[in-house]
């Protein structure tokens, strides 16, 4: 039986490797693409270079709009989806037609202008999923923006990103997320393919769909659960980090105590930094490794409401708001 699970065990990494390989040569393919002009050219070329395999295809797009667009970050306010209009239509069908109608022009937009919001790049998506005849949904939901979140809840869905239905399983895309993020108003183009076919314990942790449907498959907790969690940024996603406590997102000490994390133990965490915004300077913080479970982190008192930036090797992990009393 031991043998056999080996043997298992080794095929599964095999096939695993392959499998990675195999997208990696789609975002080669596709970084040396020639000017495209229009969506139809590009659902074709697609369609063309990887016509054996639809999530060769999505790899293709969602390297493609990645390495393309910009994210159009200009207010706060283009953070959130649009009210609905005013339509006026005949019946059902009508009405879904307009949406389509709607969702097709601001893919265009998206594609000549290369600049869009959460909509454009998700809209474009999944334009070129319907004209390669590969079943997916849009799925709008919310996400936190930043620390300034916690424990705010919602009254508007502020984000929308796909799903993808391939070989009757759904799998989830984020290329919004995936392509990059802004730093003091200016767009940092970076690849990033967590959001490619993202996990479930991921999602749960960025993403809070509307639909019931979607929450139930990621198995979400529910939002106001969602909205007091802390704001997990891109190092404690890669470092597959685990909070034990706190794990509400706003941290209440008095002035004398220090402020104290417990995460499960890692060989991953070796340098933690931080800092408080209202000071903005930078602390290495004091780390406890005798527990063979747990390791305890400890920072020095903010003295004042403010809130707090934790970095593990130098990469940005975890953010608190901070309440003193």
């Amino acid at each position: 039986m031991k043998k056999a699970y080996l043997i298992i065990s080794v095929l599964f990494l095999v096939n695993h490797n392959i499998f990675s390989q195999n997208l990696h040569k789609v975002d080669n393919i596709v970084k040396h693409y020639p000017e495209i002009n229009s969506i139809k050219e590009l659902a074709e070329k697609v369609n063309y270079d990887f016509k054996n395999s639809d999530l060769e295809k999505i790899r293709a797009i969602y390297t493609w709009i990645g390495l393309n667009l910009e994210y159009d970050d200009l207010s706060y306010n283009s953070k959130l989806l649009k009210s609905p209009e005013l339509v006026f239509y005949y019946d059902k069908d009508d009405l879904e037609w307009i949406k389509r109608r709607k969702i097709k022009e601001i893919a265009k937009k998206t594609f000549y202008t290369k600049k869009g919001l959460c909509t454009g790049y998700a809209y474009l998506f999944y334009t070129l999923c319907n004209l390669m005849n590969i079943d997916n949904e849009l799925i709008y939901g919310y996400t936190k923006t930043s620390f300034r979140d916690i424990g705010v809840i919602p009254d508007s869905k502020n984000h929308v990103w796909n799903t993808v239905k391939i070989n009757d399983k759904w799998l989830f895309f984020d290329i919004t997320y995936g392509s990059g993020y802004t730093y003091k108003g200016v767009w940092q183009r970076k690849m990033n393919y967590a959001f490619f076919n993202a996990d479930k314990n991921l999602l749960k942790l960025t993403h809070f769909p509307s639909d019931q449907k979607w929450n139930r498959h990621i198995e979400q907790k529910k939002l106001n659960q969602f909205c007091y969690d802390p704001f997990y940024q891109q190092a404690y996603l890669k470092n597959k980090i685990e909070i034990i406590k706190p794990k509400i997102g706003e941290i209440i000490v008095n002035k004398k105590e220090k402020i104290k994390l417990t995460l499960k133990k890692s060989k991953k965490i070796n340098d933690i930094k931080y800092l408080y915004l209202h000071d903005n300077k930078i602390y290495s913080a004091q780390i406890d490794n005798r527990d063979d479970s747990f390791t305890s982190i400890y920072f020095k008192n903010p003295k004042k409401n403010t809130s707090l930036h934790i970095y593990i090797n130098n990469e940005l992990a975890l953010e608190y708001k901070i309440t003193v009393h």
